[in-house]
């Protein structure tokens, strides 16, 4: 998950600060320049965010943000933002060829940085596609980062004046109020003033002698404003007085705001420590249901298995007894097919014979025709033979 880095941003019309969403800082070095860019997630139209770009100064390991001073470095600004949105709408692609020259730069590396309160009023804005803003933050804290540039020169905060008077805090309302003035007198212009961040260095020394009255809350309510008298020393105690007391009530009232607003974080991370220890509570009481689950099952699968185990060993023990039987009945069949090879060796020895005989059959038929055929005609002749003997004797007999 992607954590966003955050800033303060004070804006006209709301009474709390709101956060911003950081979308990167870049240093552009032909300018010696800090930028940064950061969304309030505006949505401007259907699918479209506006993004504000504004001025970071570095001065000793201190950061300030401010409005863009030349026009010629809010163009370059835009114009190296412009070069971030194409290389995040599509990495690893170079510049769109617009005819500009692209313009060196590099990430600027905010990590572990304190980045003071700001003003969206004062910064420039443009609207972008609300889908590149993800993207441009993937990009910043994604791309490797360098130290921001040092700014040479002294660092003034900026200043915002205001015509309206501050209100005093509630101690101020029990005081006793001043005496009226039977005619108004001519009062020097009352201008209030609050400095988002303290100067990074000391002032010049002409500054530094100036005292600041740290007048109580009391005085400021009940303190009328003197007479303008026509010496200009007079009317400048008048106005130092003025911008002083102004100053204290406001340090005063952001005191009380910064109070106000300590105690609403501690009570929201009171709130969300409480919310964290339930969901810790059921997150481990949903553990424990998963882990009681998994050893009934674990037990369950324990006892399937040796059921298992114990149907294996009595397949086992048939499984070798009818081995046994099989081995038999081979041995069987073996005997079995060895006889029966010997009688077919013996019926082919005797179909071999059998052969044999037959082809000499014809042979036999001829020879046993011609004996017959001797034996008739030797026994024709015999019979000839004897017939004719009888009738010789008895005609010798006769002739005696």
């Amino acid at each position: 998950m992607l954590l966003l880095r955050t800033l303060v941003l004070e804006q006209s019309g709301h009474d709390a600060p709101v956060n911003g969403a950081l979308l990167c800082g870049f240093a552009v070095a032909q300018i010696a320049s800090n930028f940064l860019a950061y969304s309030l997630d505006e949505e401007t139209e259907p699918g479209s965010s506006r993004v504000y770009i504004a001025a970071l100064r570095k001065k000793s390991e201190r950061y300030f943000l401010g409005a863009i001073d030349s026009k010629e470095d809010l163009q370059t600004a835009t114009q190296v933002f412009k070069q971030i949105l194409t290389l995040a709408a599509a990495p690893g692609a170079k510049s769109a060829s617009t005819g500009e020259t692209p313009i060196p730069y590099h990430f600027v590396d905010l990590k572990g940085c304190k980045l003071p309160p700001a003003r969206p009023e004062d910064h420039h804005s443009l609207t972008i596609k609300k889908s590149l803003v993800m993207k441009v933050i993937t990009l910043g804290t994604s791309a490797p980062g360098l130290p921001a540039i040092e700014s040479s020169s002294l660092i003034v905060p900026s200043i915002r004046f205001s015509s309206r008077m501050v209100s005093p805090p509630r101690a101020a309302e029990h005081s006793e109020p001043a005496p009226p003035v039977s005619e108004p007198a001519p009062q020097a212009t009352m201008e209030v003033f609050e400095i988002a961040e303290p100067l990074v260095e000391l002032p010049p020394p002409a500054l530094a002698e100036v005292p600041v009255v740290a007048a109580p809350p009391q005085a400021l309510a009940a303190r009328q404003p003197e007479p303008a008298r026509p010496e200009s020393a007079s009317l400048f105690e008048v106005d130092d007085t003025l911008a002083n007391l102004a100053r204290v009530a406001q340090e005063l009232t952001q005191q009380k705001l910064t109070v106000l607003r300590q105690e609403e974080a501690l009570e929201q991370l009171r709130l969300e420590l409480r919310q964290e220890k339930a969901d810790i509570e059921q997150g481990s009481q949903r553990s424990a249901e998963r882990v009681a689950e998994k050893e009934a099952s674990l037990e369950l699968l324990a006892r399937t298995l040796a059921t298992r185990e114990e149907e294996l060993a009595d397949g086992s023990a048939l499984n070798r007894a009818e081995q046994r039987r099989i081995d038999e009945r081979m041995r069987y069949l073996e005997s079995q097919e060895t006889q029966l090879h010997n009688r077919d060796l013996d019926v082919c020895h005797k179909e071999q014979q059998l052969a044999a005989a037959l082809f000499q059959l014809p042979v036999l038929r001829d020879n046993l025709r011609v004996a017959l055929q001797t034996l008739d005609e030797s026994l024709a002749w015999l019979n000839e033979t004897g017939r004719s003997q009888p009738e010789s004797r008895l005609l010798q007999s006769d002739a005696d």
